[in-house]
């Protein structure tokens, strides 16, 4: 009789860590969907950027010296959305957020996301450069 009381008691403690890996592992797959194909070309472009900036003889050996060691940094970016996301919605949030970025539309708004064309691009970056110069200027007291 004991150990059904004993099980009776881990129960709730079972439910809640079985819950909590489920938003984990379903918080992963969304970064994957949603956050991941964003980060990766940001980086891709960081590289890039730097590889140019070498001799043409070496700009192959930096490419894969900086792919390599940037391996762990995005494993660790992916890992810090996931535990965020994992915290922010219940499983049931993120498997509509899964089946979103699953879906022809959530994979279009992705795309759509990370390639805007260079104008866009451009004039988000004004914008920005605006509210970074407005910033400044509001604790100069001018």
């Amino acid at each position: 009789m004991s150990w059904l009381v004993v099980a009776a008691l881990l129960s709730p403690v079972t439910a809640v860590a079985q819950e909590g890996a489920d938003a984990a592992a379903l918080a992963r797959q969304m970064v994957n969907l949603a956050v991941a194909p964003g980060m990766e070309s940001r980086i891709d472009r960081m590289i890039a950027q730097a590889v140019e900036k070498q001799p043409a003889d070496r700009q192959a050996e930096v490419r894969a010296e900086l792919l390599k060691a940037s391996a762990g940094i995005r494993e660790d970016l992916m890992a810090t959305f996931a535990a965020y996301y994992a915290k922010a919605f219940t499983p049931a949030e993120l498997k509509g957020l899964v089946a979103f970025y699953q879906s022809p539309l959530g994979l279009k708004a992705v795309q759509v996301e990370e390639n805007k064309p260079a104008e866009v691009n451009a004039a988000i970056q004004q914008q920005i450069m605006k509210l970074v110069m407005l910033l400044n200027m509001s604790g100069t007291g001018k």
